[in-house]
């Protein structure tokens, strides 16, 4: 399974970026066998074309603008909070179910602020 990782360092070791528009690098990583191809930021745009080209089934870094979390989202990617993480740790914890989802593109936001119906499962009462 693909999965991308904003990341601050080109390597496993290195954190994973506080947003994704702002990380150094993306590293595209194979968790079948810890390979991973490492491209540096050119713009979110070229960020988010890279994900989906690549079939990824998810994103782990700190945050999104509305924006790029919509295009991930559209896109049916999986988002998740490895803000604090090495990339390695990260994936460990996606590997576990041990990282949070990043459900909303803005922090705080829950299905009841917005718009429209929630069909999170959830109850915000």
């Amino acid at each position: 399974m693909l999965i991308a990782v904003t990341a601050e360092a080109p390597a496993l070791e290195g954190a994973v970026s506080e947003t994704y528009e702002n990380c150094r690098y993306l590293l595209i990583v194979e968790t079948d066998n810890a390979s991973f191809s490492a491209y540096e930021n050119e713009g979110v745009d070229s960020l988010t074309e890279c994900i989906i080209e690549a079939d990824c089934e998810a994103v782990i870094t700190g945050s999104f603008h509305p924006d790029s979390f919509n295009k991930i989202a559209d896109a049916m990617i999986t988002r998740y909070n490895g803000q604090g993480c090495t990339v390695a740790e990260a994936l460990e914890k996606m590997d576990r179910n041990t990282l949070d989802y990043i459900r909303f593109a803005t922090p705080g936001e829950t299905c009841g602020s917005g718009t429209g119906e929630c069909n999170c499962g959830e109850d915000h009462d």
